[in-house]
């Protein structure tokens, strides 16, 4: 250790350890006695060889030596090398107190070694080095007194000059001694208490450190906390003031809480002024009857099932502030606190008045879809009954022709004969409107005007026969003077004028007045009624009545077939709405209905309008014109009756017929015998139908000419069969100028 590590400040940890200052005490000694002795051992050991004295240069030598190694070999022990030291010491004044007496320096050794004790080996080191002092001294002062010490002054001759003396040297050395070990006892305490306050200071700062570092962390965690708190705030305030769903939150009341800024949009309303209002005063009675009861219904299960964590979607009528009511749909759910119990309901409402008008829509359209459907149903049944029945009265129809061609106006037989046939004509008549229920009664359309029509039924003997039935009932038309045509088959508007008018006379069993009214119309958009009626230019024709109405669970079924509250037998057969839904279908047009119970009804029918002027009838053509001039006739059909009817009625006609009851049997014969015109029946079981027996005989003859004869109606074979060269469509019943003119029509035929 370098003088100047030795001189140099103490840290603060060597401050704390007392034998660091022990170390540094014994350290500094040494070395002080090592630089400093040179300045007497220089002069003590010239004088040592001047004077020859080998004890003063035994004693210095072995004493520098000595010092050296206390101060190179530091490696060992403290407590030897600080004994060592003091013995040198001691040893020193030993030396001097015998060769130059007890008044020289050596006391001031012996008494320098106690103090040394006393400060580098503690309390017990200090009492051992007085302890020797005092018997050294009293060894010493004993041989002062028995002259035996070399150089004793006289004071020491006797043995109490010595005692006293010595004793007050050792009380002297006792004192000073004690005094240093008792300061060094009290700074170890104190540098041990300092060391330990050091100790207890550095935790604490440490712990102060800690706190602070935790603290600061824990501030920076609540400050990320809140900004992130804030930002989830904002971005959440951002997101219910952006959408146009509207956020609300209720209390358990069902008070408003919270409500976003979107539901000024829905209702008009401000947040604030909603801010503490109950909902109730939001909802009509029927919404807030099914809101309550959701509610009721959804804490019930909740409860049961301790499981809060369930939403419901309801959807009600909400206030506007306007005092409307807007449709919305709501999703609630309940806010739970941290016992996991509802203490509030957040609701998300959206307003889906499209969506409910477009829903309304759809089921309108589906419902229109759906009675259509079953009508094309009860329409294939009448068409296949209607075909039947035609088979059955074209010997009613036909044969009265017949009979009354030979019969003279005074044979008593022509009346009944002509009875005969109007019963048939009006068996016809309902077959008819089977086949207009069917859809298949519009065979041709011609130009009308429907005023015309109207005027027509109003003097027809059905209406006559309506009014004695009705006599309370008045009747007042409002008919356009401008009216545009329509194009259409005249037989079946009538019935549908003549159906519309009965069921409204019906309607009215107490009298009443019936308003027929026609216009031109132009919808420049949609009409949404009972059928939905598109875009573009119609004539409208109204009937109005002042009747018991319809009930709403009757709308939807008034066109059915025989779903009729008419009397039966005298007001109609059950057909008569039937008949003018299939007429309006067949005629591209749409009905509405306007009914209110107790008050009356209105159906307007839109009938598509047309530019074509109204064609002039020619007079019914005279016999001679449709009669024949021998030419051969093939009558192809599977029912015999049929075949004999119209051989007959052919034969008449002056044709030369001959029939066949199938498609294969006319192709055998067309083969063998030619023909100039074929009569086909469109339907023949079993066998080939009418199209493909043509289709067969065009193979062989690609010139030949045919006409389509059926009871059915006119179909897509029959359509075909034209297009291949069929020349007309003849529907049976039919009578002799039908058959008579569609056969000359095709023959003239280039």
């Amino acid at each position: 250790m370098t003088l100047q590590r030795l001189l140099r400040p103490i840290s603060y940890s060597e401050y704390q350890i007392l034998e660091k200052w022990r170390e540094r005490i014994l350290m500094t000694m040494v070395a002080t006695a090592l630089i400093m002795a040179l300045v007497v051992f220089i002069p003590a050991f010239i004088l040592g060889v001047k004077e020859k004295i080998r004890g003063l240069l035994i004693l210095n030598s072995m004493v520098y030596l000595v010092t050296w190694g206390l101060f190179m070999f530091r490696g060992v022990r403290y407590e030897l090398r600080a004994v060592t030291g003091i013995f040198l010491v001691y040893t020193v004044g030993i030396f001097v107190c015998t060769r130059l007496g007890l008044f020289s320096g050596g006391p001031f050794y012996l008494f320098t070694s106690s103090i040394l004790a006393a400060l580098l080996l503690g309390f017990r080191a200090a009492l051992v080095g007085v302890g020797l002092n005092a018997a050294t001294l009293g060894v010493l002062g004993y041989a002062a007194a028995q002259n035996h010490l070399f150089g004793s002054p006289v004071f020491f001759a006797t043995s109490e000059r010595a005692f006293a003396a010595g004793g007050s040297f050792v009380v002297l050395n006792a004192i000073s001694a004690m005094s240093v070990a008792i300061l060094v006892r009290g700074l170890h305490r104190i540098a041990t208490r300092q060391t330990e306050l050091s100790r207890e200071l550095s935790r604490e700062k440490t712990e102060l450190i800690d706190t602070r570092q935790r603290l600061h962390s824990e501030i920076e965690v609540r400050r990320k906390s809140v900004e992130a708190l804030r930002q989830s705030e904002a971005q959440y305030r951002l997101l219910a003031e952006s959408i146009n769903d509207v956020i609300f939150t209720l209390d358990m009341k069902l008070n408003y809480t919270y409500v976003s800024p979107a539901v000024f949009n829905l209702q008009g309303w401000h947040p604030d002024e909603l801010l503490g209002q109950n909902v109730a005063e939001m909802l009509p009675p029927r919404s807030l009857e099914l809101a309550a009861t959701t509610l009721a219904e959804q804490l019930a299960v909740s409860q049961a099932t301790d499981d809060y964590k369930r939403a419901a979607v309801l959807e009600v009528e909400i206030r506007h502030k306007s005092g409307q009511l807007v449709w919305v749909e709501v999703t609630a759910a309940f806010q739970l606190d941290n016992d996991g119990r509802p203490m509030a309901i957040i609701c998300v409402s959206r307003n889906i008045a499209e969506r409910r008008k477009a829903q309304q829509e759809r089921e309108a359209l589906q419902e229109q879809l759906t009675r259509s459907k079953k009508m094309e149903a009860l329409g294939l049944l009448a068409g296949g009954v209607a075909h039947d029945l035609n088979n059955v009265l074209s010997g009613i129809v036909s044969y009265p022709d017949l009979l009354l061609l030979d019969c003279a106006p005074s044979n008593p037989m022509r009346k009944p004969i002509e009875a005969i046939r109007e019963s048939g004509q009006k068996a016809a008549a309902i077959v008819q409107d089977l086949l207009t229920l069917a859809r298949r009664g519009v065979v041709t359309a011609e130009v009308l005007n429907l005023n015309t029509l109207i005027e027509q039924y109003l003097q027809s003997p059905e209406h006559r026969k309506l009014t004695s039935y009705h006599p309370d009932i008045a009747l007042q038309t409002e008919l356009d003077a401008e009216l545009a045509n329509i194009t259409g088959s005249s037989v079946h508007l009538k019935k549908t004028v003549m159906n519309l008018v009965s069921n409204a006379a019906e309607a009215q069993p107490h009298g009443g007045t019936i308003v027929i009214r026609t216009q031109s119309r132009y919808l420049d958009r949609p009409l949404k009624g009972y059928d939905r009626v598109a875009e573009g230019e119609y004539v409208v024709m109204s009937i109005t009545d002042q009747g018991e109405g319809i009930a709403e669970a009757d709308l939807s079924r008034i066109f059915e077939p025989f779903y009729t509250k008419k009397v039966m037998g005298r007001s109609g057969t059950g057909l008569g709405m039937a008949v003018v839904w299939g007429t309006v279908q067949d005629h591209n047009g749409y009905i509405d209905i306007a009914s209110t119970p107790g008050q009356g009804t209105c159906f307007s029918l839109y009938f598509p309008l047309t530019r074509s002027e109204i064609a002039t009838h020619p007079t019914p053509p005279p016999l001679e014109l449709f009669q024949g001039h021998g030419e051969t006739i093939l009558v192809v059909d599977d029912i015999p009756e049929q075949r004999e009817i119209a051989v007959n009625l052919l034969t008449r006609l002056q044709y030369d017929v001959c029939a066949v009851a199938s498609g294969e049997a006319a192709i055998a014969h067309v083969r063998k015998t030619q023909v100039d015109l074929l009569i086909l029946d469109m339907i023949m079981d079993p066998g080939i139908d009418g199209l493909d027996t043509y289709r067969a005989v065009l193979a062989n003859r690609p010139d030949q000419k045919a006409i389509i004869a059926s009871g059915f109606a006119e179909t897509g074979r029959v359509k075909e069969a034209q297009r291949l060269g069929v020349g007309a469509y003849v529907k049976k019943p039919y009578t002799m100028e039908k058959i008579g003119m569609a056969i000359r029509r095709t023959l003239d035929r280039p």
